[in-house]
């Protein structure tokens, strides 16, 4: 499990690293100049060419949103697991003593004498 955490992190920088340089390279939109006379096309609604430069950048932003949830499968907490062979140490148990679920082992009773009643 260990080498899909590390094939993701790096997945993950490279992904940043180029969504960061496209974002970064992208040139302004210049909106509000169009209402000038300046930036505008002769079409009814506006330029409709998207540059190399913005596909990549959508490209890469869907990559990151991919990459992010795959980073969340793959780092999700299951658990603690115990595949242990029956009779095997658990960890934290003192060799020789009971366990805490075991009949006449244990601090806490599994059934407690019940309280006198007082009428």
């Amino acid at each position: 499990m260990e080498i899909w955490q590390t094939i993701v992190v790096v997945l993950f920088l490279i992904c940043c690293a180029a969504l960061l340089l496209f974002i970064l390279i992208q040139s302004g939109r210049g909106g509000s100049v169009a209402i000038f006379g300046g930036g505008g096309s002769n079409t009814p609604f506006g330029s409709s060419t998207v540059d190399v430069v913005t596909k990549a950048t959508w490209w890469a932003g869907g990559l990151f949103f991919a990459l992010a949830i795959l980073a969340a499968i793959v780092f999700a907490d299951t658990g603690p697991r115990l595949n242990q062979q029956p009779g095997a140490q658990i960890p934290g148990q003192v060799p020789g003593a009971p366990a805490a679920n075991s009949p006449g082992g244990g601090s806490i009773p599994s059934n407690p004498p019940a309280a006198p009643l007082n009428p």
